[in-house]
């Protein structure tokens, strides 16, 4: 994943916009992230980079620090957990 989201964010340069080049908060976002995970998990621009969203895989034992440098950097409120289910397709209620 992270080798995936460096090409979009070095070579196509599609996490800010030439028109707007003061306006580089996915950038930002994406560093911020890096540093704060140190290494582990992952972190790359999602759904095409102008929108603002990054996505981010944090081990467990990380997401409460993470969740809250992000935080600091971007505005409370604006790091939002998902979770995924360990099972894969399945039928959840009949």
């Amino acid at each position: 994943m992270n080798q995936s989201g460096l090409p979009s964010e070095l070579l196509l340069q599609n996490v800010w916009s030439p028109s707007v080049p003061h306006a580089q908060a996915v950038s930002i976002a994406l560093n911020v992230g890096r540093q704060l995970l140190g290494g582990a998990g992952a972190i790359r621009v999602h759904g095409g980079g102008f929108g603002g969203t990054i996505q981010a895989f944090v081990p467990n034992d990380m997401l409460e620090g993470f969740k809250a440098g992000m935080e600091r950097a971007a505005g409370e409120g604006k790091c939002h957990i998902l979770r995924v289910r360990p099972q894969g397709g399945c039928v959840v209620a009949e």
